[in-house]
């Protein structure tokens, strides 16, 4: 989830649109299918982190006197 305030220069895709281009997209097995949502969850998840750092990194510079 975006906050708003990292300077990210890729546009967060909504959830619900990266998974509605995943599922459709062909696999060859099940387990393909969720090696792929596996793999989009951990980029989402470490994207999230950076951003909460970027974020409290930039809150904390500001609150410096």
């Amino acid at each position: 989830m975006a906050t708003g305030t990292s300077n990210s220069p890729h546009q967060p895709i909504d959830a619900y649109t990266r998974l509605a281009h995943l599922l459709p997209t062909p696999t060859p097995d099940r387990e393909a299918l969720l090696d792929r949502l596996h793999e989009e969850l951990l980029t989402r998840e470490s994207r999230a982190y950076a951003a909460g750092w970027t974020d409290a990194l930039t809150e904390a510079r500001r609150s410096r006197p």
